[in-house]
């Protein structure tokens, strides 16, 4: 529980010094000490924390990690983990160097930040120098509930503790030797070729990028491609053609049949009409003799059948 202090810590003050800044290369960074007084106090707190270096936080729970390594005899784990407290206490020095000491490189106007975020910090900061020493874990319970059953924490050894603190103080000391007189200019990057591979992560992001995402992309874009030319753009253009077909199979069927159709009917009314036209004369004494031709041929008919 002790490294979620000092690690929230260094986070909080990482984010205010690029909320100062405005930017999160520390190349364009230094002397923010005289700008940010809080923040830079806290993350030295949160650096000597995360360093192991006693009385802090860290150093319980760094001791109590490398004691149980050595004595269940996991030998490797122990030399990884103190490698590992080694770079972790040179990296954290060359980070408060290059960020709060030195002549400010960059070309915002640096700020501290407002309480909002300076009192969590503050807050992290005094349980990242306390948590370790007042039996935090001992009387909250917490480590009763993570404690295997049938296990005892192995005993506090000066022995081992003086190893860890020393390998955590050469780590502070080669990062000062190294940062500490040219903080202006990151020594890293004077090591000829080991810099450039150093400074291309080991080619790592190259490797993956070539190796991995480049070949998969172009396969991936290959099929799509290929899908978009002879399936997709072949249905459209078969639906289209279709479409064509059919509209021009309408047309025929329109200009052939249903023209047609309606063509003939209107020449036999009109025909038909022509024909009434002629009975049509308008002459009165011809629809008399027309009506008296039609009545007696009714009378004849009825008589007939009578």
């Amino acid at each position: 529980m002790t490294h979620a202090f000092f690690k929230a810590l260094l986070f909080l003050a990482a984010g205010s010094v690029i909320h100062a800044v405005h930017t999160n290369n520390m190349s364009e960074m230094g002397g923010l000490r005289k700008d940010l007084p809080v923040t830079f106090w806290v993350f030295a707190i949160g650096t000597v924390a995360l360093a192991g270096i006693p009385p802090f936080a860290g150093f319980f729970s760094k001791d109590s990690i490398l004691s149980t390594a050595y004595h269940t005899h996991h030998y490797a784990i122990w030399i990884v983990g103190l490698a590992t407290a080694f770079l972790t206490a040179l990296y954290m020095t060359r980070a408060v160097l290059l960020t709060f000491f030195g002549s400010y490189r960059g070309h915002a106007h640096p700020h501290e930040s407002p309480r909002a975020m300076t009192y969590p910090m503050i807050l992290l900061a005094f349980l990242s120098v306390t948590a370790g020493w007042i039996g935090l874990a001992h009387a909250s319970g917490f480590n009763e509930w993570v404690r295997f059953p049938g296990t005892e924490p192995e005993a506090f050894s000066f022995g081992l503790a003086a190893v860890s603190v020393l390998v955590a103080l050469a780590g502070i000391g080669i990062g000062y030797s190294l940062y500490g007189t040219y903080r202006e200019r990151d020594p890293v990057l004077q090591l000829g070729g080991f810099s450039t591979l150093l400074v291309n992560k080991y080619y790592l992001d190259d490797l993956y990028l070539k190796g991995i995402v480049r070949p998969i992309q172009y396969t991936v874009s290959g099929f799509v491609n290929w899908t978009n030319q002879n399936i997709l753009d072949g249905a459209v253009n078969g639906a289209a053609w279709l479409t064509r077909r059919t509209g021009l199979g309408v047309n025929v069927v329109d200009r052939n049949v249903i023209d047609g159709a309606v063509n003939e009917i209107g020449q036999a009314t009109g025909a038909v009409g022509a024909v009434l036209k002629r009975v049509q004369s308008g002459k009165v004494q011809q629809y008399a003799a027309v009506l008296f031709a039609v009545v007696a041929i009714l009378t004849l008919v009825f008589t007939a059948f009578r």
